[in-house]
């Protein structure tokens, strides 16, 4: 919807041209092979309904070919008074956007048909404003399936009423997903920006599309397994339905044996080969919804198994399989999470550690277990992290033998990852297929990785000892003026027991990056252990909107980055890269809502256990629970503990409010 004033005392006559260049069909196809592609291409100007209409004559991919349905449209509400839809036409053999041939014309004319080339949308429209006068009007862009339903759109969309209506009903849904739920006010009031309106649109997006709205990536309309578990863990707060949603379509691709497929789309599971971390991500998801909304029934909900291509643990390809991707029998989620967490824990290495296959958190590392015997220390911990959350869940579901099951092999695990993994100082990463080690002092790059210190705090793996030398490392080693690097130093040439992890230049994506969401990790570490003052440094060195260069930074001011690049770059120190598509917006939001400012999940209501930088005196936070709202107000003496909590004027034993659940406001005063 556009509105053009005409400020000035002279009557002024434009010409206007809405302009748009049509991507039909599968995104990785048309670039690939664009000189085939363009070829399917049938774009048309419609005279009847003075709409512009593109379609391919088939979609077409590996051979498989499939009718493409529907159309593509552009409309206008103004008056045409001319059209082109041939890109190479309109440009001119040596234009560009900048200077088109098109319009070095007195009349740009009818253009009715473009085929088998690259295709455009273009309208021209003569207005005519006199003084002080206005003029609004629509451009419509959509698709549709049916030919009726799509003259339907357009005739409602070009009416400019309509389409203010439907404007504001959509910033009335962004309003409420955004604003009414949790708020915080501290006194950083560059965070507070952040917390309470971008990064839960961001969120909101890494929820709705995971990682394809980017410049950076491809667009697939893919989500992956472990990004989802994030995601939707994140958000739970402030739209539990939608995790519930997330939860289910989750449990319907873990396969029997427990592996699971690496994510789905419309289109059903992903076929490509899964990453190893995956079966331990949706425990978490689980246990924090419940904790969110109490309904511990979900965990009878029933889903179907996945049976597709992959056998033996999800590392070979049937060749004869035939079938895609269909049902094997159904489970419970409970039973669902077990065989998650069972797969992971059975399929070790010689150590007993869990195989890390083609990779685990970090998908750079990809060739240090495609033999099968490398080993993952990173995934060892956050195994445990999920085996004891399930085991709270069991114990709360009734399955007592099961749960003291669960916390045995936490246990077990714990103990074989402090006798294999402990380097001195800090645990390594993991170990190769040819029984190297990396994240070790004995390595020359790559000696401290930043997730096994943080996972063996948020595992609860390492003793008070250990966890004082490995924060100490980290300390030492890893942290920068733009914030924590995903290990030190950088790869500095391709080491084939470790994969594409030492491809990167140095100190980008997986190679050393200051890799946002790893950084998270450490943060929530921090507050566990106590360091608010360092959590807090921490979390302000990677916020968008407060870096110090934008020259320097060069992203968005208002959405996270994947990651900074890292201090071992020889010129691109504190760039940006990857922005939008990162669980580093999910984890930031938990960290400053649940370890920072303390308003934590649980069972039996909200726990209350602030981790607040010395110079944070007050801090509130407005928290939706259970159909009730709470207003808390911190009040902060520089101590660690909590002294006195108040809910509506009275005084509560403990640290834990339980829920009202009768749709009012409490008050609550909290005292550190």
């Amino acid at each position: 919807m556009i509105k053009i004033s005409n400020q000035s005392s002279q009557t002024r006559n434009l010409s206007l041209f809405p302009y748009i260049e049509w991507l039909l069909g599968d995104y990785h196809l048309e670039l690939r092979y664009r000189n085939i592609m363009n070829l399917y291409n049938r774009i048309c100007y419609d005279e009847e309904l003075k709409i512009i209409l593109a379609k391919k004559t088939a979609a077409w991919g590996d051979l498989n070919i499939k009718e493409f349905n529907g159309f593509a449209f552009f409309a206008s509400s103004l008056p045409i008074k001319g059209c082109a839809v041939n890109k190479s036409k309109f440009l001119g053999n040596y234009n560009d956007e900048q200077k088109p041939a098109g319009l070095q014309k007195e009349y740009l004319g009818f253009e009715r048909l473009c085929s088998g080339e690259d295709g455009i949308a273009l309208f021209e429209h003569q207005v005519k404003l006199s003084p002080k006068q206005s003029k609004e009007f629509t451009v419509v862009l959509g698709q549709t399936e049916d030919r009726k339903e799509l003259e339907e759109i357009v005739q409602r969309y070009r009416k400019v009423s309509f389409a203010k209506r439907k404007l504001k009903e959509t910033i009335e849904i962004w309003k409420k997903r955004i604003l009414d739920n949790i708020v915080v006010e501290t006194p950083d009031k560059d965070l507070n920006l952040l917390v309470n309106t971008w990064l839960k649109y961001q969120m909101y997006i890494c929820n709705f599309w995971s990682r394809s709205p980017s410049y950076y990536h491809e667009g697939s309309g893919g989500r992956g397994y472990r990004d989802s578990c994030q995601d939707a863990e994140g958000i739970l707060a402030i739209n539990p339905h939608l995790t519930r949603k997330r939860i289910g379509q989750l449990a319907c691709v873990i396969r029997k044996d427990g592996s699971t497929a690496p994510g789905w789309s419309e289109n059903g599971p992903a076929t490509y080969r899964p990453n190893k971390d995956h079966p331990v991500w949706l425990t978490a998801t689980v246990s924090a919804y419940i904790k969110e909304t109490g309904d511990i029934k979900i965990l009878d909900e029933v889903f179907p198994y996945l049976k597709d291509h992959w056998i033996e643990k999800a590392t070979r390809i049937d060749p004869n399989w035939r079938k895609g991707s269909i049902q094997e029998g159904k489970g419970s989620l409970f039973e669902h999470l077990l065989k998650n967490l069972s797969f992971t824990f059975n399929d070790v290495g010689k150590r007993g550690l869990p195989l890390i296959g083609h990779a685990d958190w970090n998908d750079g590392i990809d060739a240090a277990g495609i033999k099968g015997k490398g080993e993952s220390v990173w995934l060892a911990m956050a195994l445990v992290r999920s085996l004891k959350l399930l085991s709270e869940l069991a114990q709360r579901y009734g399955k007592r033998r099961v749960a003291k099951n669960l916390s045995q092999q936490a246990e077990i695990m714990s103990e074989r990852i402090n006798k294999v993994a402990w380097d001195g100082n800090w645990y390594v990463r993991g170990f190769t297929d040819k029984n190297t080690v990396y994240g070790s002092r004995r390595n020359k790059e790559g000696k401290i990785f930043l997730n096994t210190q943080s996972w063996a705090i948020l595992s609860g793996v390492a003793d008070e000892e250990r966890r004082r030398k490995l924060l100490s490392a980290v300390d030492r080693y890893l942290e920068s003026e733009h914030g924590l690097a995903l290990f030190s130093p950088a790869y500095s040439k391709y080491d084939p027991k470790l994969g594409r992890i030492t491809m990167f230049s140095e100190g980008t994506k997986e190679n050393a990056a200051i890799f946002c969401h790893a950084a998270t990790f450490m943060i929530a570490a921090d507050c566990l252990a106590g360091r608010a003052d360092k959590a807090y440094q921490r979390i302000r060195a990677i916020m968008p909107n407060v870096q110090k260069d934008y020259d320097v930074y060069k992203t968005e001011p208002y959405v996270y980055a994947e990651y900074l690049i890292g201090p071992d770059h020889p010129y691109l120190f504190g760039q940006g890269a990857f922005t939008w598509i990162t669980g580093t917006a999910a984890w930031t939001f938990l960290v400053i809502t649940e370890y920072m400012l303390g308003i934590q999940r649980d069972f039996e209501g909200l726990r209350i256990k602030p981790t607040l930088p010395k110079h944070w005196r007050r801090c509130k936070v407005i928290r939706p629970f259970r159909n009730a709202v709470y207003e808390i107000e911190i009040e902060n003496s520089g101590g660690k503990e909590v002294k006195a909590i108040y809910v509506d004027g009275k005084k509560i034993e403990g640290n834990l409010i339980s829920p009202h659940s009768d749709g009012k406001k409490h008050r609550v005063k909290v005292v550190l």
